[in-house]
């Protein structure tokens, strides 16, 4: 794995330091789709100096389809010797699971964690974990909302980010070439270097881009990828893309419009909060409930609901006041999902402008550049 030793020598410091009072820690990893957060979980719990810190190690894969019963019987499958697939009670299922890790130390990852609206459910599957005679438990949670993050973490989340560039060229040279240390041609690294920028540091999209390059090393087919940029799954039927729209699809159709319109906006604009809230009301994006709430209220609501799902990241400007961008590989999904919608002519370069389009911006500035 590629550029976070950091984080985890922080976890594996944590599980041999740190002594939680509640018997459980929740530890959530929290980033985009395709950033490294499941490879980060396996790297930690396939460690040889993690194993013997634990009685017994939990894999269990989550996703959006939060089941307590299936999920607690997979647990069981574990750390028990019987089977118990045709056991449907939760309340059994959890009972025969705290037997099996009475006084013993656990580290469970929960990997893909959506929810984050039912407590009760939550507390339910937790529960074994949190009996008196838990031993200092650990539980790893992967997940891409930080408002889960927030809600289950009993500790401050490790937030995964994009790949510094030194790292992120060797991931992106062992997937391309299919070796780190490969001695690249000079015409080839070039190409190479520029399409690893418009990844912009995500190690999902450097698999997805070096799974393209890698069918023919030659100069003409690189060439074609980044002018094409096939890599980006433009049919959002593989890749970073794909795992970026699991997201969107879930948000209310208001909170889409809000997200896709922003991405008529050049990458890295900052929005000031007040003027974002003010032009997606304009547009009539923002629509009233039956709740007592002002247009304005809501417009707030819908900003913080999209930084917490992690479209929005929020940032310090100069002149100190809050402001909000779309980040990394979110700004080129934006356009991807928007295209119907809006366009932008950047300078010189212009995707196809679609008849249907009804919000069209011109940016000027790598014209004069």
């Amino acid at each position: 794995m590629y550029g976070r030793s950091a984080e985890k020598k922080f976890i594996i410091k944590l599980i041999s330091e740190h002594k939680s009072a509640g018997g459980v820690t929740v530890l959530p990893i929290v980033g985009i789709g395709g950033i490294g957060k499941t490879a980060l979980a396996q790297l930690v719990y396939n460690e040889p100096a993690v194993e013997n810190q634990f009685d017994h190690k939990i894999w269990i894969w989550v996703s959006n389809n939060f089941d307590e019963v299936r999920l607690t019987r997979e647990m069981l499958d574990f750390v028990s010797q019987e089977t118990h697939g045709g056991l449907c009670n939760l309340a059994k299922l959890q009972e025969i699971l705290k037997c099996n890790i009475k006084s013993k130390r656990i580290l469970l990852i929960l990997d893909d964690v959506w929810d984050d609206k039912n407590d009760c459910q939550w507390d339910q599957l937790l529960a074994p974990f949190k009996s008196d005679n838990a031993n200092n438990n650990l539980i790893l949670m992967t997940t891409r909302k930080p408002s889960v993050a927030k809600r289950r973490g009993t500790a401050e989340p490790i937030k995964l980010g994009a790949l510094e560039k030194d790292d992120f060229w060797l991931l992106f040279k062992a997937h391309a070439f299919g070796d780190e240390n490969y001695e690249e041609q000079e015409s080839l690294s070039g190409i190479g270097q520029k399409i690893a920028q418009k990844l912009k540091g995500n190690p999902l999209a450097a698999q997805t881009a070096g799974a393209l390059l890698r069918e023919h090393l030659t100069v003409e087919h690189w060439t074609n990828g980044l002018k094409n940029e096939d890599w980006k799954s433009l049919h959002l039927s593989s890749g970073i893309m794909s795992s970026l729209k699991l997201c969107y699809d879930e948000l209310p159709f208001p909170l889409q419009q809000c997200f896709s319109y922003c991405s008529i906006f050049p990458y890295g604009y900052q929005f000031p909060a007040e003027e974002l809230v003010c032009m997606w009301i304009s547009h009539g994006f923002v629509k009233l409930d039956d709740s007592s709430a002002s247009l304005k209220d809501t417009g707030w609501y819908y900003l913080t609901d999209l930084v917490n799902l992690g479209f929005f990241e929020q940032v310090i400007s100069s002149v100190r006041q809050t402001s909000y961008s779309i980040g990394g590989l979110m700004h080129e999904f934006a356009r991807v999902v928007s295209r119907r919608e809006c366009a932008t002519i950047d300078g010189i370069y212009c995707n196809e402008i679609l008849p249907t389009v009804h919000h069209l911006s011109i940016l000027t500035d790598s014209v004069y550049s």
